[in-house]
């Protein structure tokens, strides 16, 4: 069910759209768009216009030059004409270029896919008028060898008729003027005194009798000659033309089916490059389960399109802010009755409305934000403004019930009704009890309902029914003005005598209007005034409300942000330690190995170790010190200060603490120790950034194990090792490399040798290693 789309001006907003086509054609189309409700229509508009935005945001907009010479193609049969054939070929590069541009970048199996389709193969035709037609009209010399004979027939004639002229002109000096056409033949314009001295015809004679124009008997069978050429040139052009027209006409059918297909592709780009120029969204006409409009405007009143409202329908119209629609039905409810003072938008929310849903089901982008949504329409059905029918004989109210009568014949749970000044034009008690009892079909039959009106007794049934609530447009108690929004929940209060007031009627009068108020009426505007201020605490407690609620989710997110970094930052710190353990374990491995070889030598040896020895190799394997060292209390620590660590040379500032591991920078390097292995030095606290390292930095190996190496390899390893101790400051270094053939031990002592940075090296004693090793002290 669709009512006269003039009722929310929508005819007006699709000249607005229409403005946007490239083509007459297609601004026709826009323009007698037909609102159909049947199931799939609105979608099948939603996905056309949806895939022609992404068409236009990819290859650009299609230009539908030519689209216009349709029109030619009315008559019975196609014109002759050089020009109308130019147009027509346009057309046909338009019907190639668009289906190419279409069918290229549409999505497969797409609806504008399918309309790409639809356009005919017409490259054939398009190269056989190209051939023969350039783009201004003008028939090519590759139309037809005939013509090209001619043509050139007639240009060997022109330049023999110039060259007999020029020669004629220097054996008569007399002849200054130059040589001109007269009846389509080339002649010399003589004076009349001199006409003698020339031979020939005369063709004509100047306005002033001054001067002949003489063809000279040189020339004659020359201009013959060329007037043939030339004749004959007419008649294949003309033939070519007549080609040309009957190969249109014989696809006359298929170029005005084309032309119908290109108008209404260029529709649907009128429509997205629409929504592109007012910043309007592409809505799905089921896209919810109730209607939801979120920062809608009319967009006749929209003042960012004055200029274009001025130039399409000659009218600027508002160039004011407009207050966003902000319309959500609320769960459950089909029938909202938005009730207020005059002048306070009422009219204006309820042509919103319509006019956005009747826009959305023609797939146009609406003024709106894209959170709006809207169910499943079967029609819209409209009755605004004052319907009296003087012709027909109607009242404002027997208009009003006539149209009534017609909606209540189809309407369904799919309707969306809006009815203004529901229940006015008869006496108030019969129009509210009429305006009550339709709001209550309305509500059985479950139909979209947004109707507007001022009569108290309406808005009051309306709390009795289960579907359907109340609503109101704001008002501003301290300036007097409406605000035009849109509050739901309790109806509004019609204010007339305010607004008389303010439109300059005599307080006497007023007073006196006041006085004849009913005590009914007078009790429940009380407690609309009430209900209205209290709804307006309310409003202010629930924006506070919600300013609190986003302070508490800043602090959450933060919070939450904190104990992301926090765990981050423990995981590392788990990994970390999970390196060091690993790092210590493999050290240790080291150490007794060391140690169990050093034992193993001296047994070899026939040593036999005392204890003190044992004790010495025990506390180098497990990395302990005295056991009454290792029996003290750990000291306290803390990042900054300075220690000293067993086990190493020199004092260390501690950089960070972690359980009874300690951090600590010593030198240029830095080292993870035990608490327990740390004794404070009384001296000033150091900052750690002072000598702070970075993650990279580790302490430098003094001992290099080359066993298993070849000798080149194990030359390399030896260089890169020296280096690694120099640049650490170690002052000692050991190198195994086994006894074997004694090949990497003459390596070793040849390469220490020749090192600047070596002051002495030699074998150690047998217990560390004997000749299996060479120990070297650095500078």
């Amino acid at each position: 069910m669709t009512t006269s789309f003039a009722a929310v001006e929508l005819d007006r907003v699709l000249r607005l759209v229409g403005s946007f086509a490239r083509s007459e054609w297609g601004r026709n189309e826009i323009v007698a768009t037909p609102l159909r409700f049947s199931a799939g229509e609105g979608s099948l508009a939603f996905r056309l216009a949806s895939e022609m935005q992404r068409l236009v945001a990819v290859s650009g907009s299609l230009g539908f030059s030519g689209l216009d010479a349709a029109e030619l193609l009315d008559g019975p049969a196609p014109p002759a004409a050089a020009a109308d054939l130019a147009r027509m070929v346009a057309l046909v590069r338009c019907v190639v270029e668009s289906r190419d541009t279409v069918v290229g970048g549409a999505p497969a199996g797409g609806p504008l896919a399918a309309l790409g389709l639809a356009l005919p193969l017409f490259e054939p035709l398009l190269a056989f008028c190209e051939q023969r037609l350039a783009p201004d009209g003008e028939v090519l010399d590759t139309a037809s060898p005939a013509l090209a004979q001619a043509r050139a027939a007639r240009e060997r004639s022109r330049h023999a008729i110039l060259g007999a002229l020029d020669e004629l002109r220097r054996s008569h000096r007399q002849l200054a003027a130059p040589f001109t056409v007269r009846r389509e033949r080339y002649c010399v314009p003589v004076p009349v005194g001199d006409r003698t001295s020339v031979a020939g015809l005369v063709l004509d004679v100047s306005s002033s009798g001054a001067t002949v124009f003489v063809e000279p008997f040189a020339v004659v069978e020359l201009n013959n000659a060329l007037a043939e050429a030339a004749a004959r040139e007419r008649e294949e052009i003309e033939r070519i033309l007549q080609e040309i027209a009957a190969a249109f006409g014989r696809h006359r059918e298929e170029l005005l089916a084309a032309a119908h297909t290109l108008a209404e592709l260029d529709a649907l780009q009128a429509r997205v490059l629409f929504g592109q120029t007012v910043g309007g969204v592409l809505l799905p006409p089921a896209g919810g389960a109730r209607v939801s409009l979120v920062g809608a405007r009319h967009v006749l009143l929209e003042p960012a399109l004055a200029p274009l409202r001025a130039e399409v329908l000659g009218e600027a119209g508002n160039t004011s802010p407009v207050v966003p629609l902000n319309l959500e039905f609320p769960e459950g409810a089909r029938v909202v009755l938005l009730s207020g003072p005059n002048a306070g938008g009422k009219t204006v929310a309820l042509k919103t409305l319509g006019l956005t849903a009747l826009m959305v089901q023609a797939g146009i982008p609406v003024l709106a934000d894209a959170e709006s949504t809207l169910p499943e329409l079967s029609g819209v059905w409209c009755h605004v403004g004052d319907e009296q029918d003087l012709l027909s004989d109607l009242s404002t109210f027997s208009a009003a019930m006539h149209a009534t009568s017609t909606l209540l014949a189809g309407a369904d749970a799919g309707t969306l009704v809006l009815y203004d000044e529901l229940g006015s034009g008869t006496d108030p008690e019969e129009g509210a009890s009429l305006a009550a009892a339709l709001l209550e079909e309305l509500d059985r039959r479950r139909c979209w309902t947004l109707a507007t009106s001022h009569l108290t007794t309406v808005a009051a049934h309306i709390e009795q029914l289960p579907g359907a609530v109340n609503a109101a447009m704001g008002y501003d108690e301290g300036s007097g003005r409406p605000t035009y929004s849109l509050r739901m929940g309790a109806p509004g209060r019609s204010r007339g005598l305010a607004i008389a007031q303010r439109c300059g009627i005599p307080a006497a009068i007023l007073e006196r209007a006041r006085s004849l108020l009913s005590a009914s009426f007078l009790a429940l505007d009380t407690h609309l005034a009430r209900l209205a201020e209290e709804t307006e605490r309310l409003e202010r407690e629930r924006e506070q409300l919600g300013e609190l609620e986003l302070v508490a989710a800043e602090a959450r997110g933060a919070a939450e942000a904190e104990q992301r970094r926090l765990e981050n930052e423990r995981e590392g710190l788990r990994q970390r330690l999970g390196v060091e353990r690993e790092r210590l374990r493999a050290r240790a491995d080291e150490q007794l190995r060391a140690a169990l070889a050093t034992l193993e030598q001296a047994r070899s040896a026939g040593e036999f170790p005392s204890k003190k020895r044992l004790a010495a190799v025990r506390r180098v394997a497990l990395d302990l010190e005295d056991e009454a060292e290792a029996g003290a209390p750990p000291p306290d620590l803390a990042a900054g200060v300075t220690v000293r660590v067993r086990s190493l040379r020199g004092a260390a500032v501690v950089r960070s603490v972690v359980g009874e591991r300690v951090e600590v920078v010593l030198g240029n390097k830095r080292v993870w120790v035990e608490r327990a292995a740390c004794e404070l030095v009384p001296t000033a606290p150091v900052r750690p950034a002072e000598t702070a390292l970075t993650a990279a930095d580790e302490p430098a190996a003094s001992e290099l194990k080359l066993i298993g190496l070849t000798q080149e390899e194990a030359r390399d390893e030896l260089e890169r090792f020296l280096d690694r101790a120099l640049i650490g400051g170690v002052k000692r270094i050991r190198v195994v490399h086994g006894h074997g053939s004694g090949t990497l031990r003459r390596m070793v002592r040849e390469f220490l040798s020749r090192h600047p940075a070596v002051v002495s090296f030699a074998h150690p004693p047998q217990f560390r290693g004997g000749t299996g090793a060479t120990e070297a002290d650095l500078e």
